[in-house]
């Protein structure tokens, strides 16, 4: 073994211009007359977690003890959230074959619980995913529990991608080194080694990790059009890692154009686009990845769509696509629409994750992505009549976007809500800090009404009441992007209506009288019990001093035969 001379090495950085060797200097040896690259190798900066550092003693056991010799790495997340001083429980371990024979993670996985049966350990079970096209899993991964916590196995491997409107590649056993390479970006095609306890860079992780960049350790182009759901990912590490000043390399956003849109139509299925749309609407910077989306037009050419599906003779919806109804028209990249939505965006999505306001969200809950799926859809259905809201919504949001039934019926509410306080002609204008006038509050009754559920939380009303008094009346501090003062001017308002005795609960809150008692005092028919109810509600917000008798008077006058 012979250290190469620099003439080499630089005839090595000639050669990775048109192989996919990134062009970057690699340190290199020869052995038997190869050229091996040797990764940049740091220590972590800090202690690794105990919980971790006994699963990776363990890992080492049971690599040493049961003859496997295979050279164990953690790789991806784990590596990038450890250095930049984040928790991750997400272990992955790649797997380097010793020369003999070719280690899988399924038997790897195996060998692990037959080593802590002989411990007299609890037993484990072992999950194997097998490699499946349409679930995008194009390689065998094993996951095993050691010490209570899920660790995924998987052999290092090199994809080639053989199809050109496929994201399904070929896949063969790699080095290190090609492993990084195919990877999304450079933060995640770090490995730390199990043996010499170091992290080991192939392409340049470490340096873009403290540049706050996400780059791809190949030229981007190539990366995208092999699997273009990578571009999405890094929009979601976006929205993710936003905290901490993360952003797309200028090359990656070079990269993308119209024919790129296009592979990622007809290469990417619609739940694996829908699965990185929910997840970057639930991050904690959702608004971060809204302005990416619409910077490279995914959301304007992929995402803004309805989808309508065929209905069988049978009347049962089928798979295949009648028409698709794209919400900005042909050719037009911008519209009033799309720029009311960016002003929400840039203006209310940031108060759902700052921490103190009225708004505040748990990141990656469900209500975030209602929230964030709200706000992007209202500008395009406000002015829609409400009986087309229902299936353009569901066009969109389920057909197109993937998102959960429940988590739709939720936004459909909130639009209908919206439509309420328009159609009501609730002015805001004329509610004090001493009082609610009697129109303000019957528009609220009935808007309230349309949320009136239990599985919808109270933060969907002041959402759908903050877009509603800046869109329709105080668009000056939309356009102006002023965060505090709408926070100021809606926390004002809803201190106001969280005053009034009894408006905000009027629609669910318990009545003196119940539905099955009110047929044997007032004349009325089963179908008529639901509407007294509502109306029997909005006289006691009107009247919120009125007693069991006092609405009984009333409900017999309403409903006098």
């Amino acid at each position: 073994m012979i250290f190469t001379n620099f003439a080499f090495l630089l005839s090595i950085y000639f050669l990775s211009l048109n192989t996919s060797i990134p062009a970057t200097f690699f340190p290199c040896l020869i052995v038997r007359g190869e050229a091996m690259f040797l990764p940049k190798c740091v220590k972590l900066n800090k202690p690794v977690a105990d919980a971790h550092q006994k699963i990776f003693d363990f890992l080492l056991r049971v690599n040493e003890e049961r003859n496997v010799h295979a050279i164990l790495r953690v790789a991806g997340g784990w590596v990038r959230d450890t250095l930049l001083g984040l928790h991750s429980q997400d272990i992955d371990i790649a797997i380097e074959s010793p020369t003999a024979r070719h280690v899988s993670g399924e038997f790897f996985a195996r060998e692990i619980a037959a080593h802590q049966e002989s411990l007299g350990m609890a037993s484990r079970s072992v999950s194997v995913i097998r490699v499946n096209p349409e679930l995008s899993k194009h390689i065998e991964t094993a996951t095993i529990c050691v010490y209570d916590t899920p660790i995924e196995l998987c052999a290092l491997r090199h994809d080639e991608y053989t199809q050109a409107n496929s994201r399904i590649p070929v896949v063969r056993p790699a080095t290190p080194l090609e492993d990084a390479l195919r990877r999304d970006y450079t933060v995640n095609a770090l490995f730390y080694n199990l043996h010499t306890q170091e992290v080991e860079d192939y392409t340049t992780g470490l340096v873009d990790l403290e540049r706050r960049v996400l780059r791809c350790p190949l030229e981007p182009r190539e990366t995208f059009c092999d699997d273009p759901l990578r571009l999405l990912r890094g929009i979601r590490f976006v929205g993710q890692l936003g905290m901490l000043g993360f952003s797309l390399d200028e090359s990656v956003l070079l990269s993308v154009d119209g024919d790129l849109l296009e592979k990622i139509i007809a290469k990417v299925s619609r739940e694996r686009i829908g699965k990185e749309v929910i997840k970057m609407l639930s991050g904690p910077l959702s608004e971060k990845c809204v302005e990416v989306l619409y910077q490279l037009c995914i959301l304007q050419r992929v995402l803004l769509v309805e989808l309508h599906i065929k209905v069988s003779k049978k009347g049962q919806p089928s798979a295949e696509v009648d028409r698709k109804e794209f919400l900005l028209p042909d050719g037009v990249e911008n519209d009033s629409n799309i720029e009311l939505m960016l002003m929400l965006n840039r203006t209310v999505a940031p108060l759902l994750s700052r921490d103190g306001t009225f708004m505040q969200l748990q990141p990656n809950s469900s209500e975030k992505i209602v929230a964030t799926m709200f706000l992007i859809s209202l500008p395009f259905y406000r002015a829609s009549p409400r009986s087309e809201i229902a299936h353009r919504l569901y066009a969109l949001c389920v057909n197109g976007l993937k998102l959960p039934l429940a988590l739709y019926n939720i936004v459909r509410r909130m639009v209908e809500c919206y439509i309420t306080l328009a159609q009501e002609k609730l002015d805001v204008h004329t509610i004090t800090k001493d009082m609610v006038p009697p129109a303000a509050k019957l528009a609220l009754f009935n808007a309230l009404n349309d949320i009136n559920d239990k599985n919808i939380g109270q933060f969907a009303f002041k959402l759908v009441f903050t877009a509603f008094v800046l869109i329709e009346h105080r668009r000056d501090l939309l356009v102006s992007g002023d965060v505090e003062g709408c926070m100021s001017v809606v926390s004002e308002l809803l201190s106001v209506l969280e005053r009034e005795p009894g408006l905000l609960d009027a629609a669910s809150r318990p009545l003196p009288l119940k539905g099955n008692e009110l047929a044997s005092m007032v004349p009325l028919k089963p179908q008529q019990i639901g509407p007294a109810l509502t109306a029997l509600r909005r006289h006691a917000m009107l009247h919120p001093e009125a007693t069991r008798e006092d609405m009984l008077t009333w409900l017999r006058k309403e409903y006098v035969p």
